[in-house]
């Protein structure tokens, strides 16, 4: 009997890490059987779907409630999956509101549980830890200020880089290969607008961002904005939204599944906080991190996040090295204001390139996806057979 793993990515990110891994770990056990929840990398990447994403996908208290009864099919339809399959290993992707609870039911049917991507304990309910104790055979961490806060709290623990570092970046040679595939000239300025991977976060934020690029061209007409497309939002969102704003012709191009690209050909971007700001930053383009929520989930969050900063970019650097605007001052002006700084002085814009290159660095180096493969493949006890030599990067 092939050996068998459930994997559980609800957002665009952790399928992205999943898909990295388990092509990792096809190529380690090539007659893996894996069945997940998770979206379109997951599935190019030998995954059986059966919980699209998009089930899944949605964030915060309040909006969490107005979708409950899609969350509880998705729960009660992985549970199947594990029973019918008799899958006794499961990755779970950072989503903790959603993963942890699926935790304690795996746990109690004997199912070994990995945990991949930590929920940020760190930044708040820390209180968790002790469920992650309880629950998670062994977590893997991408930040390595994460592997000391987990071993304080006596949870076994390894982290092996960022799996951001496995992925192909463009180059700056690149930026005017795409400049001439979207029509925008060399010379004219151009800024990506990026309002996150859920239909939720690109409701608030997109409109937001069209009306500070349109403050924007003002004062520089000759901007051009480019728009990555999220594979999880509807096409008609972004079109709604733009037909609401009355845009001039020409004067923003949308691209669907080349976000690196996208972000590689601006001179400045507008980012949702998230892992979008991390690839961001590896490609090098100056950023403002934005951010906006239910009213409600962003007063409780307030009680609850103890960290000086939300952008990734600035969590790992340790300073501030890109602005943030959150909720209340999310607004197009500030926006704008933010953006503009970048565009026209660039000695600023410079500066932050040269802090962004720092990134390579603080993450560590690549070969993340293939050494946590195999310490998975070696803790699970998988019997692979034709399994490839190994020249993986090992961990200590």
């Amino acid at each position: 009997m092939n050996p068998s793993l459930l994997v559980v990515a609800g957002e665009a990110s952790g399928d992205h890490h999943g898909a990295l891994l388990l092509s990792e770990l096809r190529r380690l056990c090539p007659d893996l059987d894996c069945y997940a929840a998770g979206g379109p990398e997951l599935a190019r990447s030998g995954a059986r779907i059966v919980v699209p994403m998009d089930r899944l996908n949605v964030m915060g208290f309040f909006e969490v409630a107005s979708r409950i009864s899609g969350v509880v099919s998705s729960y009660r339809t992985i549970i199947e999956t594990v029973q019918k399959n008799r899958i006794r290993t499961a990755i779970l992707i950072d989503f903790p509101d959603f993963n942890l609870i699926l935790a304690r039911k795996l746990k109690r049917m004997g199912v070994r549980i990995f945990y991949y991507v930590s929920p940020q304990l760190w930044a708040w309910r820390k209180g968790r830890v002790h469920s992650i104790r309880r629950l998670v055979d062994h977590m893997f961490v991408i930040f390595p200020f994460e592997e000391d806060f987990y071993r304080l709290h006596g949870v076994p623990v390894t982290y092996a880089g960022h799996p951001l570092l496995d992925s192909v970046f463009p180059s700056r040679a690149e930026k005017s290969l795409v400049r001439e595939e979207f029509r925008v000239g060399p010379s004219s300025p151009v800024i990506a607008l990026a309002p996150g991977s859920r239909k939720g976060e690109v409701s608030r934020l997109y409109p937001r961002m069209i009306e500070a690029f349109l403050i924007l061209r003002k004062t520089l007409p000759g901007l051009r904005a480019l728009v990555p497309e999220a594979g999880s939002v509807p096409e008609e969102t972004y079109a709604g939204i733009e037909s609401r704003a009355g845009l001039p012709d020409s004067t923003l191009v949308r691209v669907r599944g080349r976000f690196r690209e996208v972000m590689g050909a601006a001179d400045c971007a507008l980012v949702a906080s998230g892992t979008a700001t991390l690839e961001t930053g590896l490609v090098g383009t100056p950023m403002v991190v934005v951010y906006a929520m239910h009213g409600g989930t962003y007063q409780i969050a307030r009680l609850l996040i103890k960290v000086p900063a939300i952008g990734m970019v600035n969590l790992v650097s340790g300073r501030h090295v890109v602005p943030e605007l959150i909720q209340n001052d999310a607004t197009p002006e500030r926006m704008a204001e933010e953006s503009l700084r970048i565009l026209v002085d660039e000695k600023r814009a410079e500066e932050m390139r040269k802090d962004l290159e720092n990134l390579w660095t603080l993450l560590g180096s690549n070969g993340a996806s293939a050494r946590i493969a195999k310490k998975i493949i070696e803790m699970a006890g998988f019997h692979c057979g034709n399994s490839p030599a190994s020249s993986s990067p090992t961990l200590p």
